[in-house]
């Protein structure tokens, strides 16, 4: 058997070593860009608003949906739902925007909100996506009143025409006064108590807090555990095919 050439051992190197590179080069997961697709910024929404969207990423660790209530000019967002696993086009959560009417305390009031997805990467930083404008209507337009309303509404006393005296012996006999019409008083409606929203202790709280930071280092440590076996893996078998390839070109 003949000897290979320098220049060709060489060059068979260089393409076990491109190829192995390629193999081993992590690719992206969607070329598509995350974000919200509806609502759209300025839609008006009620009840059960579907928000759809994407949120991928190649380090993809979480995502978050928050809002924040512009009308009443709050500045601190609120999460309302997360998840851990990647959407691509589709369903991100279902923002139910009548929760606690039904108790007299709504946690979305009719006005104006933004609407910001947050994709989190393992290294736990994170991109965000908004979605701005957008106006719950829950309530419905004020009716209107009729006119025959406003103008009983607006006439407080009625005042009748007053009545013609009948002629007796060519004269006319003096008018009966008819008296004026009372109106019946407004009736106040009660007061309507409203219960105040429902607070979790802070002691539940700091554990709800403390138990999603262990689940998420959990999850992140796991998949780095993972990473590193395969990068182990692939870098063993590069070096076996290394070590076959010297040795055929030595015998």
């Amino acid at each position: 058997m003949g000897k290979i050439p320098t220049l060709t051992r060489f060059a068979l190197l260089v393409l076990i070593f491109i190829g192995y590179t390629a193999a081993t080069r992590p690719t992206a997961v969607s070329a598509q860009s995350s974000g919200i697709t509806s609502p759209a910024s300025g839609d008006v929404i009620s009840g059960q608003v579907i928000v759809t969207g994407t949120a991928v990423h190649p380090d993809f660790l979480r995502y978050e949906l928050a809002f924040l209530n512009q009308s009443a000019g709050a500045t601190d967002w609120v999460v309302f739902a997360d998840g851990v696993n990647q959407v691509t086009d589709g369903v991100l959560a279902v923002w139910d925007t009548t929760a606690g009417r039904d108790s007299g305390a709504p946690v979305f009031p009719d006005g104006r909100y933004q609407l910001r997805l947050r994709v989190v990467k393992s290294d736990y930083n994170y991109d965000e996506y908004f979605v701005t404008d957008l106006t719950i209507s829950n309530e419905g337009p004020t009716p209107t009143p009729t006119p025959d309303e406003t103008a009983v509404a607006a006439t407080g006393t009625a005042v009748s025409a007053p009545a013609q005296g009948t002629i007796e012996g060519g004269a006319l006999a003096p008018a009966t006064p008819i008296p004026s019409l009372t109106p019946f008083p407004t009736p106040t409606p009660p007061a309507t108590p409203v219960p105040p929203p429902n607070s979790e202790p802070a002691g539940n709280q700091a554990a709800d807090n403390q138990g999603g930071l262990a689940a998420q280092l959990e999850n992140a440590n796991t998949g780095r555990i993972g990473q590193a076996f395969w990068s182990g893996v692939k870098i063993s078998v590069g070096i076996f095919a290394l070590f076959a390839l010297y040795l055929i070109l030595r015998a």
